[in-house]
């Protein structure tokens, strides 16, 4: 047996070199086929790891030809994992042996392409153009362009200023030219053709050429293809943008349902956009319902446990803001404060937080401690264009123009698209633009008790100049009123020019006035308001020919001169107290004494009805006795009126609501018994934006005089208008 072994080795040594060699490499070639069939199977039934292991234990370094077949499978296998980083890296190793290879050059590009690399996966396939069909290279064109999209919006997101439209504007140019390249190859119809089209919708929402990505959407559903999800939500972003929210609602929903098979479904971010589109339609129960449903559904932090990677989740801070940001809107102001206050207990530094806390300041009517709100985020995030605008809009309330103005030159710079900035300069031209401000009614009484006579009338016209020197304005006033009594007419007709000036804590006004029925009757007229918070106010009012005397008394030719202090405190939009003390005297020798109480409360606020409700004290006690006019040695009236306001429609700044008052009172003049006093008005508001309001009504009034009682009608007209 050692014989004949060691003759058989002794015969193949004795075989020529290269022979020898041919017939090892052609053992060693049915061995790794043997193996590359073995791992392709395992492949096949999803061992992967086995197959890897198997590769790796059979290929050696340096590889040769003969290593083609397993290189091959590992290719494969690394394609099946999605491990396209790999898989390029196999199919380079095959080009170094095989350069011409056709099936590598096709895997590389197109693993390449699916790592990310697509500008490196076109260089690779123009660099052998032949291996590929004109279709195939249109759409790696088209991918190429659309990965270029997508980092456009995320530079627009993250970036600051214009600038951060750099990239897509390189992108819209690549996308025009594969465009251009499906049209002369007659493509445009193909699945990359319109793939170009859909892309092209992101790119131009992300430069906010919002009417052409809205033209282009129009365009292509006349072609009845399907358009893809988001496609869809860019589109909706779009129609958000141009003030059409309905349309950018039904389109979210339809971009959520069709994406439904999606591995990342829901995507949370088209979820916050249909939560903005609830918001604008004014559907709060369906905004409410959404956002919770994410905030329950979005893990507060992402790669939780995974030490150096953890960190906390954007999304979901973003979504516990909006639900306060739901309740801010729908009026819900004390919910959203609660709200607000535990998210930021959880989480002291969530800016969306922060930032909604400052917007729910403004509702409340606490400018000042809104401007510090925003002014802390600033500090955080001096980008924040947010906060930037926040600030500006407060200084508009606060009759701080310098420093809104300041704040908007750098938001123009930057963010000039942005809807926020653009809303807020519209403001801003508005405030410093004249300013017309008309009160006016006409009443009627059978009776012709009291001041009011008969039949009686008065227009009050105030017109302010354009802002100058940041806070003054000089104005024109003009005052009318006539009303009819038994045995004459009183009319009033009352002519002034003056200046007003004001600033975050001051508010005074000065005007020179003269009666047009008594050419040498002039007067001047002094107010001056302090407002040194949020909360507190101090008024103080002289006039020397003061509108307030009955008209009796001024057919008379009686003068009235006139003190009055005020103070007024403000908890916030749902409470208001106020005090008043008015010191008159006449030219007949009558000296009035006046004060009175308000006391204003909120019971209930939503986004369609709110009831208020507002009791008055009020009081005077008169020297003179017998005058030529209702002067009551003194009087006493304590009553409380019920406000009931619905908003029937409302589209962003413009709304049209409507009021019921039902008042209800006890009125005492020394002399006379008591009497109830009963008042009913309806009063329509039209707002067609924050700085052009017009409010009308009628009224039906019950007021006992001199022991009588007294009914009387009237209707009223007022004016706020920037022209």
């Amino acid at each position: 047996m050692i014989f004949c072994t060691l003759f058989i080795a002794t015969d193949a040594m004795s075989l020529p070199t290269n022979r020898a060699k041919d017939k090892l490499r052609e053992l060693s070639s049915m061995e790794t086929h043997q193996v590359a069939g073995h791992a392709l199977d395992l492949v096949e039934h999803g061992q992967f790891e086995q197959a890897e292991a198997l590769l790796n234990q059979s290929l050696q370094w340096p590889y040769q030809r003969e290593s083609l077949p397993l290189l091959r499978v590992r290719a494969g296998l690394y394609k099946r994992k999605n491990d396209f980083v790999d898989e390029a890296e196999t199919y380079n190793q095959i080009l170094q042996l095989t350069p011409n290879d056709k099936e590598a050059l096709r895997g590389r590009v197109f693993a390449t392409s699916h790592m990310g690399a697509l500008h490196l996966a076109i260089k690779y396939a123009e660099q052998n153009p032949d291996v590929f069909s004109q279709a195939e290279l249109l759409d790696l064109h088209q991918a190429s362009a659309g990965r270029s999209i997508k980092w456009g919006t995320v530079e627009e997101k993250a970036g600051i200023g214009q600038q951060r439209f750099q990239a897509t504007d390189k992108a819209l140019l690549r996308n025009e030219t594969v465009r251009t390249l499906h049209a002369l190859e007659h493509k445009s119809e193909s699945p990359s053709g319109r793939y170009t089209e859909f892309d092209r919708i992101v790119a131009l929402r992300d430069r906010v050429r919002m009417k052409d990505a809205i033209a282009l959407y129009e365009t292509l559903k006349q072609r009845r293809g399907d358009i893809p999800a988001y496609a869809l939500a860019a589109v909706a972003d779009a129609y958000l943008y141009q003030r059409q929210p309905e349309t950018a609602r039904d389109l979210y929903l339809l971009a959520l349902e069709s994406s439904k098979n999606d591995r990342d479904y829901p995507n949370r971010e088209w979820q916050l956009k249909l939560f903005d589109a609830y918001i604008d339609t004014n559907e709060f129960d369906a905004a409410s319902e959404l956002i919770d449903k994410v905030v329950a559904a979005t893990p507060p932090i992402l790669n939780k446990g995974l030490r150096g990677v953890e960190v906390d989740n954007e999304i979901y801070e973003e979504a516990r803001s909006d639900q306060a940001r739901t309740r801010v809107y729908a009026d819900q102001l004390n919910d959203a404060q609660e709200l607000l206050e535990k998210t930021l207990e959880a989480a002291p530094f969530n800016l969306d937080a922060r930032l909604t806390k400052g917007d729910l300041f403004q509702f409340r009517e606490q400018p000042r401690t809104a401007q510090r709100q925003y002014a802390s985020v600033l500090v955080d995030d001096p980008g924040s264009s947010f906060a930037a605008t926040g600030i500006a809009e407060t200084a508009i309330t606060l009759h701080d123009p310098r420093t809104a103005k300041q704040q908007l030159a750098k938001l123009n710079q930057y963010y000039s698209e942005n809807r926020e900035v653009q809303r807020v300069q519209q403001l801003f031209r508005a405030y410093s633009r004249p300013l017309l401000t008309v009160s006016s009614g006409w009443g009627r009484s059978p009776s012709g008790l009291g001041n009011r006579g008969n039949q009686d009338w008065q227009v009050d016209t105030l017109l302010h100049s354009p802002l100058l020197n940041h806070h003054w304005r000089v104005f024109t006033h003009a005052f009318n009123a006539e009303a009819d009594f038994d045995e004459a007419a009183g009319i009033r007709r009352r002519i002034g020019i003056g200046a007003d000036y004001r600033s975050p804590e001051w508010r005074i006004s000065g005007e020179v006035n003269q009666d047009q029925t008594r050419l040498d009757n002039y007067g001047v007229s002094l107010d001056a308001a302090w407002t040194p918070d949020d909360h507190w106010q101090w008024d103080v009012g002289f006039e020397s020919n003061s509108n307030n005397i009955p008209l009796q008394a001024s057919a008379a030719n009686i003068r009235m001169h006139s003190v009055e202090l005020g103070i007024g405190y403000n908890h916030n939009e749902s409470r208001n107290l106020s005090m008043s003390l008015g010191y008159s005297w006449l030219s007949d020798n009558n000296r009035r004494i006046e004060a009175g109480i308000k006391w204003q409360e909120r019971w209930w606020s939503g986004s369609t009805y709110k009831l208020d409700t507002v009791v008055n004290v009020a009081g005077s006690d008169n020297s003179l006795v017998n005058a030529d006019y209702f002067n009551p040695r003194s009087d006493f009236l304590i009553d409380a009126q019920m406000i009931n306001e619905w908003t029937l429609w409302q589209k962003y700044q413009r709304s049209f609501k409507h009021r019921v008052v039902l008042g209800v009172g006890e009125y005492w003049q020394q002399g006379f018994a008591s009497g109830m006093t009963n008042i009913v008005r309806y009063e329509q508001e039209l707002n067609l934006d924050p700085f052009r309001t017009i409010n009308y009504g009628v009224a039906y009034e019950r007021h006992p005089y001199d022991g009588e009682l007294n009914e009387s009608t009237s209707v009223f007209l007022n004016l706020t208008w920037h022209l």
